[in-house]
C-alpha cells in the first residue's frame, strides 16, 4: 500500500468544510422534505404544504470557509440569468455587502468549446458554476474582495477542465 501524500489529506480536509456547513444549511430543508418540524414533531401538513414551503424563492447561499457568503441574485428574481459570460453575485463578509462581477475571457469559452467537442457553449450554466468557484477561491484565499468588484476568469483549472469535459455528457 503506498503511503498518502499530505498534499492531497490536506486538500480532502479542505473540502470537508465547506460540504458541512452546507448540509448544516440544507439541514431545515430536509426536514421540511421529511414533514419534520423544528421542534421535532412531525407535521400534520399535507405533501402539497411541505412541497411549496420548501421551493421558497430564497436562492442558495454559499459560504466560504473563511465566512464569505456568495448568492446568485437572479435565482430571487431580482435579475435575469447571465448567459453572456458576465455573471454578477451578491458578495458579503459578514459586515460589507458587495456587488462582485466575474468575466469568463473569451480565451476560456474557446478552450472549453475545444476541449467539450462543442457542448459548452457561452450561455451554459457550466459558466455560472465556474465563475462562483473562482470567486469563492478568490475571497478564500484573499479574504478579501476583488480588487473594483471584478474578477477575471483567464484560465481552467484541472477542477474546471474536469467538469467541462463530464459535463452534459450522458453516461452509457
Amino acid at each position: 500500500m503506498r503511503p498518502v501524500k499530505q498534499d492531497i489529506v490536506g486538500e480532502i480536509e479542505d473540502r470537508v468544510d465547506p460540504l458541512s456547513a452546507r448540509v448544516v444549511d440544507l439541514t431545515p430543508r430536509v426536514g421540511l422534505a421529511e414533514g419534520v418540524g423544528g421542534d421535532g414533531v412531525l407535521n400534520q401538513e399535507t405533501d402539497a404544504v411541505v412541497r411549496e414551503a420548501d421551493d421558497s424563492s430564497d436562492p442558495i447561499e454559499f459560504i466560504t470557509e473563511n465566512g464569505f457568503s456568495i448568492v446568485r441574485p437572479w435565482e430571487s428574481g431580482k435579475s435575469p440569468r447571465p448567459t453572456n459570460g458576465r455573471h454578477r453575485f451578491a458578495v458579503s463578509d459578514g459586515f460589507i455587502e458587495r456587488e462582485v462581477a466575474v468575466e469568463i475571457s473569451r480565451h476560456v469559452v474557446t478552450e472549453a468549446s475545444v476541449r467539450t467537442r462543442g457542448r459548452i457553449e457561452l450561455s451554459d450554466s457550466f459558466w455560472i458554476c465556474c465563475a462562483e468557484r473562482h470567486l469563492a477561491n478568490y475571497v478564500s484565499e484573499h479574504a478579501d474582495f476583488p480588487e473594483d468588484d471584478e474578477l477575471i476568469v483567464e484560465r481552467l483549472d484541472p477542477e474546471d477542465v474536469l467538469l467541462a469535459v463530464r459535463w452534459n455528457k450522458s453516461d452509457e
